[in-house]
């Protein structure tokens, strides 16, 4: 099983003016958990296999390096998980197993062939693909390989023949996915009858948050599924299935005993709504444990008494995903918040001493001129958050507001159509540049950062709020990043071909 490099990952910016100077990698590494899960439900589920992972992107394991690993396993099949922005690293890493295991089976799962099935299905690196969610579905196929039976009945289970019966044929929707998933896939309706991800794989691998407190970070999933519709957003699954209290307790258990002291809870939403938190502190009490934890929420969602609750239990941190600091902007993304959800939220993490996060973008449709995203960012400085994290909104596939762009003729909807049928290096991101060019987007990215990030009572807060020497190396680092570097030239370059 493996989780890809990361060098040839869709490009975010497109010329040398439109350069960022925060990379992806600044904001930390965390496990694949889907793959995870997959494993430990086959192990649990078959006999007679011997698993073996490589996460390339924590480990940093270039590609001379995954041809001898995979070469000393000789596998009989390989799983690779996958994003649509990673699809030519994906397709490079399926060739390099060819390479050298000519007659492996070699399967894509993860989010890659839940956006664009068919597509992936006819790609030639690989036998087959899993649609959806992978625990009962590889593991059938794994079942079905083992046996010589045929496997293109395996629900979520697709080869480059299976599939053409779906081409040109409109499905009736399922609303446990985005409208964009067009072919019946696997879904796990009872994710408590799941086993807890077998941390051994991945027990030596070092990952960590640049808002974190240390490099021994377990990542933990406590539902799936988000039932809300932004418009920007393109995670696939709709419905929202939450995992007993109890049970996550004792994954929580296992990870201590294992050394683990920082648990992220990386739900695409952890706090559905106020009774979520509460019911997952009581089970804390319950078993009388006492960890660190953090997760990533929604403003609106929250309570006073539900977050003072978490706060003694041991809740650190919050992500919310605040995105842009109107009412009217924040309406036409579809958020289902307000300001005044979002001011509160942030005043109530001040007041007892959760740190918070924002997740921010510029580069909104709404935003016709530099000035608008300077009170845009002006409104973010006001909120005070801890830390913030500003992107440019990138345009993906299968979101409305990617469908906007198209009908506005502002991008052309055929170029990721083009890449994902013939992934090669090079491609990138369109961003909404209606108004704003890549160069003015690219600029005020960097003096958001800096605007934000070197306030002189900011600096002075975090100084004092430091408590580990790894929160004091991430804040240098970001420092660097801030002011020497961002006043560098840096010579530019694409991605190698």
């Amino acid at each position: 099983m493996i989780n890809p490099p990361e060098e040839y990952t869709v490009f975010e910016n497109a010329s040398e003016e439109s350069l960022a100077f925060i990379d992806g990698d600044d904001f930390g590494k965390f496990p694949p958990l889907g793959m995870l899960y997959v494993m430990s439900y086959l192990e649990n589920n078959t006999s007679g296999h011997v698993l073996s992972f490589i996460d390339c992107v924590a480990e940093k394991v270039k590609y001379g390096t995954l041809s001898d690993r995979v070469a000393d396993f000789a596998p009989d099949v390989v799983g690779i998980t996958s994003f649509t922005t990673a699809l030519v690293d994906v397709c490079r890493t399926a060739e390099t197993c060819r390479e050298v295991s000519p007659d492996a089976h070699i399967c894509m799962g993860g989010h890659h062939p839940i956006s664009f099935p068919i597509e992936a299905a006819e790609l030639p690196q690989f036998d087959s693909v899993v649609v959806g969610e992978g625990e009962h579905a590889f593991t059938d196929l794994i079942n079905a390989l083992d046996k010589g039976e045929d496997i293109t009945s395996i629900l979520g289970v697709y080869t480059c023949e299976s599939i053409q019966k779906y081409k040109n044929i409109e499905m009736e929707r399922d609303r446990r996915f985005l409208p964009g998933v067009n072919v019946p896939a696997a879904y796990v309706e009872e994710v408590d009858d799941l086993p807890i991800p077998n941390r051994k794989f991945i027990r030596e691998i070092s990952y960590h948050s640049i808002v974190g407190v240390g490099d021994k970070l377990a990542t933990i999933i406590t539902s799936r599924g988000c039932p809300y519709l932004c418009t920007f957003c393109n995670v696939p699954y709709k419905k929202y299935r939450e995992r007993n209290p109890d049970l996550i307790m004792d994954e929580v258990q296992e990870c201590l005993d294992m050394g683990y002291n920082e648990f992220h809870f990386y739900d695409d939403l952890f706090n559905v709504n106020e009774q979520k938190v509460i019911d997952f502190c009581e089970a804390i009490e319950r078993q009388n444990m006492k960890f660190t934890w953090d997760f990533r929420g929604r403003v609106n969602a929250v309570t006073y008494e539900s977050l003072k609750m978490a706060k003694k239990n041991g809740l650190r941190q919050i992500s919310f995903g605040v995105e842009t600091g109107s009412d009217e902007g924040l309406k036409i993304l579809r958020k289902q918040a307000r300001t005044k959800h979002v001011r509160t939220a942030f005043k109530w993490c001040r007041e007892l001493g959760i740190r918070s996060v924002a997740d921010y973008m510029i580069g909104l449709p709404f935003e016709k001129s530099m000035d608008d995203v300077r009170r845009n960012i002006d409104y973010l400085i006001q909120l005070d958050p801890d830390f913030a994290q500003i992107s440019i909104l990138c345009l993906c596939p299968n979101t409305q507001i990617y469908d906007e762009a198209i009908e506005k003729g502002l991008i052309d909807g055929d170029r990721w159509r083009k890449f994902i049928q013939n992934p090669i290096p090079g491609f990138v991101f369109d961003h909404w540049n209606e108004f704003l060019s890549e160069k003015n987007l690219a600029d005020l990215h960097k003096e958001s950062y800096r605007k934000f990030y070197l306030r002189p009572l900011f600096v002075i807060r975090n100084i004092f709020q430091t408590r580990t020497l790894y929160e004091f190396k991430a804040k240098m680092k970001g420092l660097f990043k801030l002011t020497i570097r961002g006043l560098m030239k840096r010579e530019f370059s694409m991605p190698p071909t």
